[in-house]
């Protein structure tokens, strides 16, 4: 809590005195700075800041044009990929080397792996390390440069979330003002909360999910063969059987309701079943995190941010907000 909370602040000072920032990329950059830190331990600053700079290329290109050539989409991404795997195996075998502290996930994975007796090379741990870096930054940020797209586009919201966090500094003393926040800070934020499961309602942090069908099936006039890879949408979250006015970002659909859900049959933001997202309650987190930076300051959003759904969330104009250090509210 205290890396997150301390990464956001430190992200929107540097947007406020730049007179704003691109929400995508920011929370890409906190992200990427707490994952390093805990999967790899205490890295170099300056590596630590290539890491996420590489980050600019996913997934922009991850769906473009497919033939790795120079000038191309995918020739720029595989660039930025060679050298993040660089960077990663850098740090692991100076740290190897040095006999210095990994992060709490790379233990765990790299003992998990040891205890069944199997060796895994340098290259293989970075591997896997390089794929839960892709996943966990092609999510979260998308949903909460979403977020802060709806809110921007709801007036009413907006000032709701303006009280509730001008309420949580209010509430502590002058001295604790620029503190750490707590946990109790984070539970009193009932109508973040609300905004977040009504965002993720929408949004979903993968708006398509890819399954192999066991079995045939119909499909209207069509038959879908057993076997065949199909793309499907979480369309019970837009059931107006389950959902009044479903297409209406409407986090007040939410009051006196289970806020803390993550799977229901009618609500499944992080996948169902097997698939269902282990970083679920930290995505929730740092949205509200975020958020409660954020909206220490006065903000507004360009009118041309676009959001577009695909495989994943797409922001074709970027997601810029204007902010500056003037319109800080202490």
């Amino acid at each position: 809590m205290q890396d997150i909370d301390f990464l956001a602040r430190t992200y929107m000072e540097i947007g406020a005195k730049n007179g704003g920032l691109d929400i995508k990329e920011t929370a890409s950059k906190i992200l990427i700075e707490c994952l390093a830190k805990k999967v790899m331990g205490e890295m170099e600053p300056e590596a630590t800041k290539e890491l996420a700079l590489c980050w600019r290329f996913f997934p922009r290109d991850l769906f473009q044009f497919s033939l790795n050539i120079p000038g191309t989409g995918v020739y720029r991404m595989m660039k930025a990929r060679h050298r993040m795997m660089k960077i990663l195996k850098e740090t692991v075998l100076k740290k190897r080397a040095s006999g210095e502290e990994f992060g709490e996930f790379f233990k765990i994975i790299y003992g998990e792996i040891e205890g069944r007796d199997e060796t895994m090379t340098v290259e293989e741990v970075i591997e896997y390390i390089f794929i839960f870096f892709l996943i966990a930054n092609e999510t979260t940020p998308g949903v909460i440069a979403a977020t802060i797209k709806l809110i921007s586009n709801n007036l009413k919201v907006k000032e709701e979330l303006q009280r509730e966090h001008e309420r949580v500094v209010r509430d502590r003393t002058e001295k604790e003002k620029e503190a750490d926040l707590t946990w109790e800070d984070y539970k009193s934020m009932t109508f973040t909360h609300m905004v977040i499961n009504e965002s993720l309602r929408i949004t979903s942090t993968a708006p398509t999910m890819l399954r192999r069908n066991d079995q045939e099936f119909q499909v209207g006039e069509y038959t879908v063969p057993a076997g065949w890879i199909i793309m499907g949408y979480p369309s019970a979250h837009f059931d107006p059987e389950k959902y009044d006015d479903p297409l209406a970002f409407n986090p007040w659909r939410w009051k006196e309701k289970d806020l803390g859900a993550i799977l229901t049959r009618n609500y499944m933001p992080f996948g169902a079943g097997a698939r269902l997202c282990l970083g679920a309650e930290f995505a929730k987190f740092q949205m509200a995190i975020f958020i409660h930076h954020l909206f220490r300051y006065r903000w507004s959003m360009k009118t041309e941010t676009t959001v577009i759904r695909r495989f994943i969330l797409k922001f074709p104009n970027g997601s810029d907000v204007q902010i500056s250090e003037d319109t800080k509210v202490d």
